[in-house]
């Protein structure tokens, strides 16, 4: 069979077709949401701005820092005895 016209690495799915089964579920999606739409959806999930890229180094930092710093409290508050606080976990995103 002939190669997908589309992503140029499938085998098509018809013998008279022109995608293969992906991509020619993403020309039915394309035709049922608009390409506008889809454009969208595809900039604001898959590509990544340097804002947010930075806002998530400053989060992760953070979580870092933050287990680091309860670690630390951790062992000396062994050393003590006394009862640990709880550990505040991280927002995955």
């Amino acid at each position: 069979m002939a190669s997908c016209k589309f992503c140029l690495n499938n085998s098509v799915d018809t013998w008279f077709g022109n995608w293969c089964d992906k991509c020619h579920r993403l020309q039915r999606i394309i035709h049922l949401f608009t390409i506008d739409k889809v454009m969208s959806v595809l900039d604001n999930v898959l590509i990544v701005n340097d804002d947010v890229q930075e806002e998530k180094i400053k989060e992760e930092l953070k979580c870092e820092l933050t287990t680091r710093e309860y670690k630390l409290r951790e062992r000396k508050n062994k050393n003590k005895s006394k009862p640990l606080p709880t550990l505040v976990e991280c927002d995955e995103k």
